[in-house]
């Protein structure tokens, strides 16, 4: 999201969400670019209140952004198995603020965020189990213990036909996906694990339509693999 302070508590009031705050980190401080809000709603019965805690994703302009998403080895993690670096590096500037505004929030609990933002919600969902975690466009954060540890967590990961942050880092370097993907295909439809066969020949259709029909155009991005992760291209799919 684009991070606005005077936008986003107005957006927020208008769809029932009376109290939002937010979390950043300082200039100063080594992760810069780690951004979060958490936004509740309150009902008369407090099985329905609800809670959301939504993290930024890379900021391109944020040089500390985009060394967290480089710092690509693999680390030990409190809560089992091993984790990227750079995103764990990022967690910790803002983790304790963070469960510490959660420790009072009763009812259900959502945790998101869109490519760098979607690893840390899934690297703080270790730490504090939502009901749900949704991630967006998210790259893999940790080794198969790492997912193993946390199988019981309810995870909705989406993936937009050919974004590319999915395929990072690589499986060779040891990292897993949790989760099985809910696939966007290229006539967005959202399918829950289609197979890899599927997801290869519609990917190879999208990339072969999208250079004949938009990557020509001026000020589209050249390829499809970097206009699938744009995060509205997802909240146009996903219901």
């Amino acid at each position: 999201f684009a991070f606005d302070r005077d936008q986003i508590p107005g957006v927020l009031r208008s769809i029932g969400f009376e109290d939002c705050q937010f979390f950043e980190v300082q200039p100063s401080v080594r992760h810069a670019g780690t951004h979060a809000f958490l936004a509740r709603r309150t009902s008369a019965d407090p099985a329905g209140n609800l809670a959301i805690l939504s993290f930024r994703g890379t900021d391109d302009d944020d040089i500390t952004d985009l060394g967290a998403d480089a710092d690509f080895l693999l680390t030990s993690w409190e809560r089992g198995g091993k984790v990227h670096s750079g995103f764990a590096g990022a967690l910790l500037d803002v983790q304790d603020d963070l469960l510490a505004a959660l420790e009072p929030v009763t009812g259900r609990l959502l945790f998101t965020g869109h490519s760098f933002g979607a690893a840390l919600a899934t690297l703080l969902a270790s730490l504090r189990t939502p009901t749900v975690l949704y991630t967006i466009g998210s790259p893999r954060v940790g080794d198969a213990d790492f997912v193993e540890a946390l199988k019981t967590i309810d995870c909705r990961r989406f993936v937009d036909c050919c974004d590319f942050a999915p395929t990072l880092p690589p499986e060779l370097l040891g990292y897993v996906h949790l989760g099985k993907a809910h696939y966007i295909d290229r006539h967005r439809n959202v399918a829950s694990d289609p197979g890899s066969v599927f997801e290869e020949e519609d990917r190879h259709h999208a990339r072969v339509e999208y250079l004949v029909e938009h990557a020509w155009r001026p000020g589209n991005v050249a390829i499809r693999d970097l206009a699938d992760h744009s995060p509205i291209n997802y909240v146009t799919a996903i219901p």
